[in-house]
């Protein structure tokens, strides 16, 4: 009875080291994933600063442009005039004319009917080429986003591939150059070295091969981004 009350309080008391200790480990990878999510939204933050945004801005201005440019044409309607000649100008008197009427000033309005209709369609048509430009920008924002971060996740894939890649290689390579010394004094027949060389040269080429793609991954990002990924990473 006694041993069973004491395995009864070790398991309890480990129970309560291990409860313990768990808010430590789950503090640990927030801590870790602070600067790489920094890394994640400066890289965004760069992209979104892409040529082809700049466009979309043009555009944008462009449209409010027109739209300034209908509002401002109903004066087009209006016209004025104004008369120089001797009378209007005082030199002559105007009583020796009789009642003859010779405005200095002539304002006129032209209406035409037309403009009723079609301008504030102009108006209604430039405004939605303003709220194209607004969501066509905000589309290609989260496309943008998501291109580069799943772009900025295949370079970290990669990296890790090839990190793991490049230590298979050189145990190949400690295993070949091994071979290589056995089969030079006789240890081995050459079916055992043949066979360490294939699997080193193997290994090898998945290596770069894999040097490659990292290489093709890191351009990718660049592309995005406007700007060399090692300045990118340097500032964490």
């Amino acid at each position: 009875m006694k041993k069973v009350s004491v395995l009864l309080c070790l398991t309890v008391f480990s129970s309560v080291c291990v409860m313990a200790q768990v808010p430590a480990k789950t503090n640990a990878p927030a801590a870790n994933t602070a600067p790489a999510a920094d890394i994640r939204e400066r890289l965004v933050e760069l992209a979104l600063k892409n040529p082809s945004f700049k466009e979309i801005d043009a555009t944008k201005r462009k449209a409010q442009y027109s739209v300034k440019k209908v509002n401002s044409t109903w004066l087009d309607m209006i016209t004025a005039s104004i008369n120089f000649n001797e009378i209007t100008i005082g030199k002559v008197d105007q009583a020796q004319y009789g009642n003859l009427y010779f405005p200095l000033w002539n304002v006129a309005i032209n209406v035409p009917l037309g403009a009723f209709f079609g301008k504030p369609a102009e108006a209604k048509m430039a405004r939605m080429d303003i709220a194209v430009a607004v969501a066509k920008k905000e589309t290609m924002e989260l496309s943008t986003r998501a291109l580069v971060l799943t772009r900025y996740e295949d370079y970290l894939l990669k990296k890790e591939l090839l990190r793991l890649q490049s230590e298979l290689t050189e145990d190949d390579l400690a295993a070949f150059t091994q071979a290589e010394q056995k089969f030079t004094t006789g240890s081995i027949d050459y079916d055992a070295y043949s066979a360490a060389s294939k699997r080193y040269n193997t290994e090898l080429v998945k290596k770069i091969t894999l040097e490659r793609d990292l290489a093709v991954a890191i351009i990718d990002i660049e592309e995005v981004i406007g700007v060399k990924l090692d300045e990118v990473l340097a500032q964490k």
